[in-house]
């Protein structure tokens, strides 16, 4: 039994297509594959469908991150129960309200704050 699908593997779309016809995510033009091929290639799609959720989930949690806005560590912790929205952070000592979630930010405040520490 021979299946038309699409051949490409970093395509998430997994159903099979007929003779001519193109791909509707990537625009890849179906191929035949014999059910062994088509076994590997669905194995493939698989597992890059994996990575990209996985990708999403780690994406998720650094969200939910917070970071120091001094140093741009994430050992932080609010500092009381009676006064929620004050932060201290445990490597340089900040505390405040201000507070950062976008890690990219965070990055380049935790590069600047290293190379003003070891300058």
């Amino acid at each position: 039994m021979n299946a038309w699908a699409c051949p490409n593997a970093r395509c998430v779309y997994d159903k099979e297509l007929r003779l001519g016809q193109r791909c509707p995510l990537c625009g890849e033009e179906a191929r035949e594959f014999k059910f062994g091929e088509l076994d590997v290639l669905w194995r493939q799609k698989w597992s890059y469908k994996k990575s990209l959720k996985e990708a999403e989930r780690r994406e998720k949690i650094l969200e939910t991150v917070k970071f120091c806005p001094k140093c741009g560590s994430a050992n932080i912790y609010v500092l009381g129960f009676f006064r929620p929205s004050t932060w201290k952070c445990i490597d340089c000592g900040y505390e405040g309200a201000f507070i950062l979630e976008d890690s990219n930010m965070a990055e380049k405040i935790r590069k600047r704050y290293q190379e003003r520490k070891q300058g």
